[in-house]
């Protein structure tokens, strides 16, 4: 009788694509699923449901979700699939034009639309279930609140996820105490600005005292920050890296540029000097702290000389990670429409310079860190029999370069201290330090 039940129950697959606040918003749907009756995590050839969360926040990101929603389209002939939904930030932006364009699409829903998604695929169920983890079962996100008021010229962010609403911090504790309890060990912290958390209400707690207080949940062992503003950042941030032992010592402050007539066209509201003062600052105060940062290359009207001020910060401030992108035209944003913008071969040239000149900095630091040791969380077996990926203190998920580590004894979710023995491009390789091997946990 049981697995006539099973078989009963419809089979949801979700493909999540973007950000992590994109994943987040993954978790939550697929468990209203679960609670709902649904078997969740089906392969997409077995699925009756098939789930596309787009993203829309750029050009690639675009024709990911295009591209994904035709794949998926496929398992309406060859599989079981009798419901396609297409959920996200492309459907929040462009709805029409996907119910238009893809009629083997059962229905298309912009953000915070759950409830209509459910009720599309049969169920009803309108009660908050929490989230079904899509990360491994020792790491998780942390979103404190969506939308944002920054309103840089390039960005689509507030067209998509609009204005900057916060949560409350009490529903946010709330939410890190039952990750933890399910045994979460790395919460990361995101938003589509986190630094100006709590500015919005007079006397509101800040990013650094919600920080504080999360870092007081005790079976939390890593708590980082990602995705800081420069314009913002307040200063209790910096005592906070410098005094809370369980916050990462890693800043996420996404930079875009350091020439002040392209930052000021950017509608960035910082200056060069500014960016630089700050991270001085921070180095100062947390001697080591790791700093990844972006940037884009080719933005309308920067110059020749523009990018080479770039270029040579870039290599003079040796980021601990970098990630280039090259400008995107975005309709509806304002340096869509700026002239002077830059021909598609010349954003790849700068890019791949700037790529190049961080690539020596990696390079030359992981050659360094051979014969140190340092902290790892263990996240999954690699590839190779007896190698394990995992990550140090200043190593975010998804984003950042890897640790691996030799070891036959391990598991997801440990901690331990390793020495490192050598480096494979951007990724560290290590091994166990045996007197401590298995005391952390």
């Amino acid at each position: 009788m049981g697995s006539d039940t099973a078989r009963s129950r419809p089979r949801v697959h979700l493909a999540s694509l973007g950000c992590a606040k994109n994943l987040v918003d993954s978790e939550r749907i697929l468990a209203r699923f679960a609670a709902a009756g649904a078997i969740v995590g089906a392969p997409p050839e077995e699925a009756e449901i098939i789930i596309v969360n787009t993203c829309g926040f750029i050009e690639p990101a675009k024709q990911e979700s295009i591209d994904t929603i035709l794949d998926y389209a496929h398992y309406k002939e060859e599989g079981s699939c009798q419901r396609l939904i297409v959920m996200g930030c492309l459907a929040q932006r462009y709805a029409e034009e996907l119910r238009t364009g893809f009629p083997e699409v059962d229905g298309v829903f912009g953000l915070n639309r759950d409830e209509e998604i459910l009720a599309t695929c049969g169920f009803v169920q309108t009660c908050d279930s929490g989230r079904f983890l899509l990360t491994p079962v020792h790491t998780s996100y942390l979103r404190i609140s969506d939308g944002c008021d920054n309103n840089c010229t390039y960005c689509t962010i507030p067209l998509i996820r609009g204005a900057y609403h916060g949560r409350p911090a009490e529903e946010i504790i709330t939410e890190a105490e039952e990750l933890v309890e399910r045994g979460v060990r790395e919460i990361n912290v995101i938003a589509q600005d986190t630094t100006v958390y709590g500015a919005e209400t007079r006397g509101g707690i800040r990013i650094h005292d919600l920080l504080a207080r999360l870092a007081k949940i005790v079976d939390l062992h890593w708590l980082r920050l990602l995705y800081t503003h420069p314009a913002h950042f307040p200063e209790g941030m910096i005592d906070a890296y410098a005094e809370i032992p369980k916050l990462c010592p890693y800043v996420d402050l996404p930079l875009q540029h350091l020439n002040d007539d392209v930052l000021r066209r950017m509608g960035r509201r910082v200056t060069r000097d500014e960016c630089l003062r700050l991270i001085e600052r921070l180095r100062a105060r947390v001697p080591g702290i790791a700093i990844r940062t972006t940037f884009i290359a080719g933005f309308p009207g920067e110059t020749d000389a523009q990018f080479r001020e770039l270029l040579e910060y870039v290599k003079d401030l040796r980021f601990d990670h970098v990630g280039v992108f090259p400008y995107s035209q975005e309709e509806d944003t304002p340096a869509a429409l700026m002239p002077d913008q830059i021909p598609d071969e010349v954003k790849e040239e700068r890019v791949a310079k700037l790529m190049l000149a961080q690539q020596k900095i990696v390079f030359a630091r992981n050659a360094s860190l051979i014969g140190t040791r340092m902290e790892v969380m263990i996240d999954e077996p690699g590839d190779e029999d007896g190698m394990w990926l995992a990550r140090s203190r200043t190593q975010a998920p998804d984003v950042d370069s890897l640790t691996y580590v030799e070891g036959c004894d391990l598991a997801g979710g440990q901690f331990i201290e390793v020495e490192v023995t050598g480096a494979d491009g951007y990724d560290l390789i290590a091994s166990p330090v045996k007197e401590n091997h298995g005391i952390l946990t």
